[in-house]
């Protein structure tokens, strides 16, 4: 297994130890990356729009909470439905909460996994968030930096596994005047005759653009066959705005570990999503053929709370056809309804398992049990190679 070690002027070589951490955490980053890739391939085509619309809701609360504003889950989805602010704090850097959701939707319109374009055609037209003083210079800016991580991530290196190019990008993080952490400035005040050193709040990173670029470029490469935003990507307290870095193998163990992290989370999120769909089609297999009722639950299940009129938007229905479904959902016992400034907000209250979720593997699929056994085996040598890094971690121990 090759070692991916940023290109940086070292005063000593890594340790074993670093030797044998980083081989670890890279191969259980490759190993979440495969899985991750399998099981969107092998999933029916009904799962990916459950999966997208709750990665999408993701996305956009990763976004927003990155940018510094403070909110519940629950607050979001009634912002997202124009009916309360997203914080009642005033900000100083954060980019206008609207424009940046807004920004975000449409370039997952342009995604080039169509599942993901698809929901977020959907949603994008669902966002009924009140609208920011000065949106205009904040669309801007979300798109600038939305352009320059892709321009980013295009100048990586393509490569097999995607570790060489993540110490890249981190390297290009920290020489990049938008996307380097701010550096600490403090103020000195005089208080009951003391001196005391108080921090200025610095601007935000915006690294949920280059989460949301970094996809391309496993799909572009091969490594995964979905473009897909990975929250929480970039560890920032790797990132190093000089050539010279004293223990680059710590810092690539941690933005392996950070990538398993995600990669492992998104596979979270397609079991979930699997699951969503088996339990609509065992509540409403005596539905029509045709009926929206599924669709809508899965919907509310993976996004989250909306109000009819966005319903409407996401699945091109009336209002009346929205009436029916809600009605049908709370005949079978599974609608939730709550009110907000006058306005309700439907859920779903089954759409959350409160079981682990199950395993993908017992999906029945459409490749052949020689395809099958080839990726089993593929998985027992990946196993095996853990092993034998524990077990060498434990004699070293």
């Amino acid at each position: 297994m090759s070692h991916a070690f940023p290109d940086f002027e070292t005063t000593e070589p890594p340790s074993l130890a670093d030797l044998e951490a980083l081989g670890t955490a890279q191969a259980h980053a490759a190993l979440a990356l495969g899985k991750l890739d399998a099981a969107l391939a092998w999933c029916p085509p009904d799962i990916h729009p459950i999966f997208a619309s709750r990665l999408i809701r993701e996305t956009l609360i990763s976004a927003l909470r990155q940018e510094g504003h403070p909110f519940t889950d629950a607050r979001f989805h009634a912002w997202f439905a124009g009916l309360i602010p997203l914080s009642d704090e005033p900000l100083q850097f954060a980019l206008a909460p609207r424009a940046l959701a807004t920004t975000l939707l449409a370039e997952m319109t342009r995604s080039r996994w169509t599942p993901l374009a698809d929901a977020a055609l959907g949603l994008e037209k669902a966002c009924l968030a009140l609208r920011d003083p000065d949106s205009a210079a904040a669309v801007e800016t979300a798109k600038a930096a939305i352009d320059e991580a892709a321009a980013l991530v295009a100048a990586l290196e393509p490569a097999p596994l995607p570790f060489t190019a993540l110490a890249a990008l981190h390297r290009a993080i920290g020489q990049s005047p938008r996307f380097a952490p701010a550096e600490r400035t403090t103020d000195t005040i005089a208080l009951a005759n003391r001196q005391v050193v108080i921090e200025r709040p610095r601007p935000p990173s915006p690294r949920w653009a280059i989460e949301c670029a970094f996809g391309a470029h496993l799909q572009a490469t091969g490594a995964h066959g979905a473009a897909l935003p990975l929250n929480g990507l970039i560890r920032l307290d790797t990132v190093r705005a000089a050539d010279v870095d004293d223990n680059p193998a710590h810092a690539a163990i941690v933005q392996a570990e950070a990538l398993r992290d995600v990669l492992e989370h998104l596979y979270s999120l397609v079991a979930k999503a699997r699951d969503t769909r088996q339990a609509l089609a065992d509540r409403y297999r005596a539905k029509r053929a045709n009926s929206r009722v599924p669709q809508l639950y899965g919907l509310l299940a993976s996004f989250g709370p909306l109000r009819s009129s966005q319903i409407e938007a996401v699945l091109g229905v009336t209002r009346l056809g929205v009436r029916k479904m809600l009605e049908a959902l709370s005949e079978a016992g599974d609608l939730a309804i709550e009110t907000v400034s006058g306005v309700k907000l439907y859920s779903v209250t089954r759409g959350r398992p409160s079981v682990p979720p199950t395993a993908l593997a017992d999906e029945p699929s459409q490749f052949s049990s020689e395809a099958i056994e080839d990726y089993d085996a593929a998985l027992a040598k990946i196993d095996a190679l853990l092993a034998r890094y524990d077990d060498q971690s434990d004699d070293q121990a």
